[in-house]
């Protein structure tokens, strides 16, 4: 049977992107499980962040990731209920929560590094295609978006043409 969403075209593309995150975080599981590493994928991003940083704010991390605040929040509970970060209140400013990987969560990523050496190459290997990668697709598509959001050009060409 021929996959609906390909022949979709471009109005199929969200749900495509989406389909191919959850393969591929249900595959990167299964590589973290196969080494025993209890590590969920889709904590990956706020992690890496605050390996990156130091020290991070759930605003650093809103402003580095452009996720909404709720899935920080979610994600850094998740963290925090692993023991894999732990945060300190800012003397100053009670609110403000600053996030560092705990000693478990050192020992994670020295555990991870390895792993994500090699998925990193994996999937570069996945997306470049002959002339240019997939990657570069999408950071070309996210700049063009950032630029002038899908909705505002949807908008302006259905009114050009109204």
């Amino acid at each position: 049977m021929q996959d609906k969403l390909q022949e979709y075209g471009e109005l199929g593309l969200g749900s495509r992107l989406k389909r191919l995150s959850e393969l591929m975080m249900k595959e990167i599981q299964v590589v973290y499980t196969t080494h025993n590493i209890d590590f969920d994928p889709y904590l990956f991003p706020i992690f890496k962040t605050i390996i990156d940083q130091e020290s991070a704010t759930t605003t650093d991390i809103q402003e580095a990731l452009q996720y909404t605040q709720p899935a920080i929040t979610q994600a850094l509970k998740k963290l925090t209920d692993k023991k894999l970060v732990h945060y300190k209140i800012d003397p100053i400013d009670k609110r403000k929560k600053f996030f560092r990987l705990s000693q478990k969560g050192k020992e994670m990523h020295r555990q991870l590094q390895p792993l994500w050496k090699v998925i990193d190459e994996q999937v570069k290997w996945l997306t470049e295609g002959s002339a240019t990668s997939l990657t570069r697709h999408l950071t070309y598509l996210e700049n063009q978006l950032e630029h002038k959001s899908l909705s505002q050009r949807i908008l302006e060409k259905y009114n050009e043409n109204a």
